[in-house]
């Protein structure tokens, strides 16, 4: 038998009888004994499971694309493993996202004992409790109606059916409210298509729907656990506005993607119902009505303007002078890309190479973090010097063009010689300054300000100028005695586990 494993808690049993069945296929096309179909990382025709009759010895032969994990070690396409009792199969791994593992235990099953349990229970029946997810591909039309209704009222996040749902505009993609809440410490962009989210709506209709849904399947339902936690994890209370401020008419082009309308028309008879939001340094700022619910609460404590630099920034490099300034009448704001909160547009005021600190200079995006400190909750620092961003450590998974086998050369390379990626970073930027590396954007050095994101995209590209740089002998035989890609660092299937080894 096999059975499913959540972070380690065995939450689930799914069993099939190897003693009485020669073949067990896993994927997520129809046919197959277990089928993810909603699950991406998982290949159509994934892996087969045979027992030889003679010896009775159960086999599992890799099928995928992306390979299969045994005790921690990898099984790739078209080779096989003897199955031992105990042994922990991993048909997603996902080491930096461990909530998007598929694992099973592999538990072997006597004849007696599967004579037994059909003599005393009848034919086996998989329970209740097991997510929809592993159930055998229905077939039949109504089976494809079903798994067409409960994919659209799915939770990309959590993947499960959507409970209390909210909706964003204006894409218009729906969450459950739990697992938004979550994400909306970390990201002010949609999920799934990375749009800006300017309000969050519940949605009452697909509220409903879900709620006959579960009518006519009960077994689908949460548990009460479960809805108990996600009720707790929910952060949204109330429908939440995003700032809407009023456009510069001074600022360049560029600047039109990121800035908002105070109103869809210049008319007297606009509705003003909602309140115009100014920003800390405006002369009629309110603390009533400038919070969000996903900045820090530190900002709301003074109803005065709190003095720039007192939020929660990690960074000392902050912009001259912004305690004295107030805003001027009608004074152009520029809205952060990490927090969504209005700060004055002060960019004219700073004229030369390294240019605002209101902005990337690569992306030309806003962040407020050099001006008076983000303080959108689990901000890392969204704009800073090249040398002072924070990448956290995760920056080095998949750092080499999203090569993991090579990336974790490098961190194993690092490792031994107990460096960590921000000393590499060191390194490469002291690299650049002398001429030895250069990057596709000449202008970039140590001082450059740039965004998380412009920041990581530069960081992969001197990563793997530092890679190249290795000496042979500083690495393993094992990986010296490869042979070259004849592609190099262009090859389309380095991606492939298979391919990479």
């Amino acid at each position: 038998s096999v059975q499913r494993l959540f972070h380690q808690d065995i939450v689930t049993i799914v069993t099939f009888w190897v003693m009485h069945r020669s073949l067990f296929r896993k994927g997520s096309i129809d046919g197959c004994d277990l089928s993810f179909p909603a699950n991406k990382l998982v290949s159509g025709d994934h892996c087969k499971i045979t027992q030889d009759q003679t010896s009775g010895q159960v086999w599992l032969e890799d099928m995928s694309t992306n390979g299969t994990v045994i005790n921690m070690s990898k099984l790739v396409k078209k080779q096989s493993h003897l199955l031992q009792n105990g042994d922990v199969i991993y048909f997603v791994y996902r080491k930096s996202e461990p909530e998007q593992n598929i694992a099973y235990v592999y538990q072997a099953i006597s004849p007696k004992q599967t004579d037994s349990q059909e003599t005393e229970d009848g034919p086996h029946e998989l329970s209740s409790s097991i997510s929809d997810s592993a159930a055998p591909a229905k077939t039949g039309k109504d089976g494809e109606k079903t798994d067409k209704m409960e994919e659209s009222l799915t939770c990309i996040i959590c993947q499960d059916l959507l409970h209390d749902c909210v909706s964003l505009q204006p894409c218009m993609h729906t969450f459950c409210a739990a697992c938004y809440s979550g994400w909306m410490e970390r990201s002010s962009l949609c999920p799934t298509c990375r749009c800006p989210v300017e309000r969050i709506r519940k949605n009452h209709i697909l509220n409903n729907l879900v709620e006959a849904y579960l009518q006519q399947h009960p077994e689908k339902c949460r548990s009460e656990e479960d809805l108990r936690s996600m009720d707790a994890r929910n952060k949204i209370t109330q429908d939440m506005l995003q700032p809407k401020v009023e456009r510069s008419f001074s600022d360049e082009e560029g600047s039109s993607d990121y800035l908002f309308e105070l109103s869809d028309n210049d008319s007297d008879t606009s509705d003003m119902s909602q309140p115009y939001m100014t920003c800390r340094q405006c002369p009629g700022y309110r603390k009533d009505f400038s919070p969000a619910p996903w900045i820090c609460s530190s900002s709301q404590e003074e109803g005065a303007v709190k003095a720039p630099g007192d939020g929660p920034s990690t960074s000392t490099d902050t912009c001259t002078g912004p305690q004295e300034f107030r805003c001027p009448p009608q004074g152009g704001h520029l809205i952060c890309t990490c927090c969504l909160q209005p700060m004055p547009d002060r960019r004219s005021e700073h004229v030369g190479p390294q240019g605002s600190p209101q902005h990337c200079m690569v992306c030309q995006r806003p962040f407020c973090h050099l001006y008076w400190g983000c303080q959108r909750i689990g901000c890392q620092g969204c704009l800073a010097r090249f040398s002072d961003l924070n990448l956290t450590a995760k920056c080095l998974d998949g750092v080499l063009n999203n090569n993991n086998y090579e990336s974790e050369i490098l961190q194993n390379y690092l490792t031994s010689r107990g460096k960590t990626w921000r000393e590499m970073l060191q390194e490469a930027l002291q690299a650049i300054q002398q001429g030895l590396y250069h990057l596709t954007d000449y202008r970039i050095n140590a001082s450059s300000l740039l965004c998380y994101c412009c920041g990581l995209r530069f960081f992969k590209e001197l990563a793997y100028k530092y890679r190249e740089n290795i000496p042979a002998s500083d690495l393993p035989a094992a990986v010296t005695s490869r042979p070259d890609c004849y592609w190099g660092r262009n090859c389309r299937t380095q991606v492939k586990a298979h391919h990479a080894m």
